[in-house]
């Protein structure tokens, strides 16, 4: 998958990830992205992308999470006590699984993840781009609502490039949440 120009959101799914990450503050709340890449009329090939459906998953960070990743000596000198739910976040690689069949099934793809930053920034913690295991869409959602969308290249961790995401009309007026300046 190449960098997008820009990320579109289908239907209310905008809204319905902006919620489902902001629920379990003050822990990192998750979730994947799945939908399809689409050219856009006059613009290079995998320009655009369409988040067609949040699939939010459950933190399952801990130290349980070993068992899935490894217990290299490498990730055990990385491994903190004081990390927790509410300073990382990980997904079950089960339920990427899951969310992989059930995209295929329908002509979908998984296109990246999303999660929150309840204590910060929309941007990638170095954690995150340490994490990164090939070039993905990641979207962040702040301490404040707002929702930025990152291109992540693989071998280039320490640049990832901001990529537009486009808002349904009715995002403009409202106010719930981020406030007037959400996605700007």
């Amino acid at each position: 998958m190449k960098k997008p120009r820009m990320i579109e959101f289908a239907n209310d799914w905008l809204t319905i990830l902006r919620w489902s990450l902001l629920a379990v503050a003050p822990e990192e709340g998750c979730a994947l992205l799945i939908g399809s890449q689409n050219q856009l009329k006059g613009v290079s090939p995998d320009s655009h992308i369409k988040i067609e459906m949040i699939w939010p998953c459950c933190n399952a960070w801990g130290p349980t999470i070993l068992q899935f990743v490894g217990s290299s000596n490498a990730l055990n000198d990385l491994w903190n006590d004081q990390w927790t739910k509410r300073t990382r976040f990980v997904i079950d690689p089960r339920e990427q699984l899951h969310a992989q069949k059930w995209a295929r099934e329908r002509n979908l793809e998984v296109l990246g993840s999303a999660h929150s930053h309840p204590n910060g920034e929309g941007i990638p913690s170095s954690t995150d781009l340490n994490w990164a295991s090939s070039s993905e869409l990641m979207i962040i959602i702040d301490q404040f609502g707002q929702i930025r969308a990152w291109w992540l290249e693989r071998g280039h961790t320490l640049h990832p490039k901001e990529v537009k995401v486009l808002k349904p009309r009715y995002e403009d007026r409202r106010n719930l949440i981020a406030g007037p300046n959400a996605n700007e």
